[in-house]
C-alpha cells in the first residue's frame, strides 16, 4: 500500500509543480520559474521520500515482531529504500535536479525493488512459531544472506550520499573509491538483475514453505523435525 503511494506520489509530482508555478506566476518573471522547479526537486522531493522511508521502517520493524523475526529484519526495509534516494530525487524531478546532485542519468532503482520484494514476504510469512523442518530452515537460511548481501550494497549507496554531503570535495574521492569497490562487487554478484531475481525466487519459496508448514502440508515433513530444534518458525520470538 505505502509503496502504491509512492508510486502515485511520484507520478502526481511534474504536476504538481506545473501547478504551483502557474499559481506563483515564477513562469513570468526571466527564470524563475526554473529556479523553482529546482528548488522544489531538490529540497520537498527528498523529504516526501525520506517520510516515505520512516513510514516503511514503523511498518516493517511492526510486522517483524508480529511474526517472531529478527527486528534487523524488518530495518532492512527502511534501509532498502533509503539507498535508492538518488533515485527518488531525480525520478520525475526536472532534469536540472539531477544535474546539479552529478547524476546525469537516473539510476536502477536495485534496492527500492529488493524493499517491495522483502516487504511483501514479510506481509506473506504467517504468523506462526511452529518448530522449523530441515527444508524451511534451510531456505530461510539462504534467503537471509542474500538479504543481507542485498542490504550491504544498499549501504554501498548510502555511503556514497554520505560521503558528498559531508566531506565535500574530498568526498568526491571517497565516492569515485566506493563506486569502484561497488562495481566490482556487481560484476561478482550478477547485481542487480541475478541477485534481485534469486532474492524473489527463494522469497516465494519460503512463503510457500512456511504456508505448508503451517496447514500440514508436505505430510511427512513434520515427523522429521529433529527434537533438538525447539526454535519458533522464524527464530526466538520477540518479547
Amino acid at each position: 500500500m505505502r509503496f502504491g503511494i509512492l508510486v502515485a506520489i511520484t507520478l502526481a509530482f511534474p504536476f504538481f509543480v506545473y501547478g504551483l508555478v502557474k499559481l506563483s506566476g515564477a513562469q513570468s518573471v526571466g527564470g524563475a520559474s526554473g529556479a523553482l522547479t529546482l528548488v522544489l526537486g531538490l529540497y520537498l522531493k527528498p523529504l516526501i521520500y525520506l517520510a516515505f522511508t520512516y513510514s516503511t521502517g514503523r511498518i516493517s520493524l511492526g510486522r517483524a515482531r508480529t511474526i517472531g523475526i529478527s527486528p534487523m529484519i524488518g530495518l532492512s526495509v527502511p534501509i532498502l529504500v533509503l539507498a535508492d534516494l538518488p533515485f527518488g530525487t531525480t525520478f520525475g524531478s526536472f532534469w536540472a535536479v539531477g544535474f546539479s546532485l552529478g547524476i546525469l542519468s537516473t539510476p536502477f532503482p536495485a534496492s527500492l525493488i529488493a524493499a517491495v520484494i522483502l516487504a511483501t514476504t514479510l506481509s506473506l510469512l504467517p504468523e506462526n512459531h511452529e518448530p522449523m523442518t530441515g527444508r524451511l530452515e534451510r531456505l530461510y537460511g539462504v534467503w537471509k544472506i542474500l538479504l543481507f548481501i542485498v542490504v550491504g550494497l544498499g549501504l554501498v549507496g548510502i555511503l556514497q550520499m554520505l560521503s558528498l554531503w559531508f566531506f565535500g570535495a574530498t568526498g568526491m574521492n571517497i565516492r569515485i573509491l566506493v563506486m569502484r569497490i561497488f562495481s566490482y562487487l556487481r560484476a561478482l554478484l550478477i547485481y542487480p538483475t541475478g541477485l534481485l531475481l534469486a532474492f524473489a525466487v527463494l522469497s516465494v519459496l519460503l512463503v510457500r514453505e512456511s504456508r505448508q508448514v503451517r496447514t500440514g502440508g508436505g505430510g511427512h515433513r513434520a515427523s522429521n523435525v529433529q527434537v533438538a530444534n525447539k526454535a519458533p518458525l522464524f527464530g526466538q520470538p520477540n518479547r
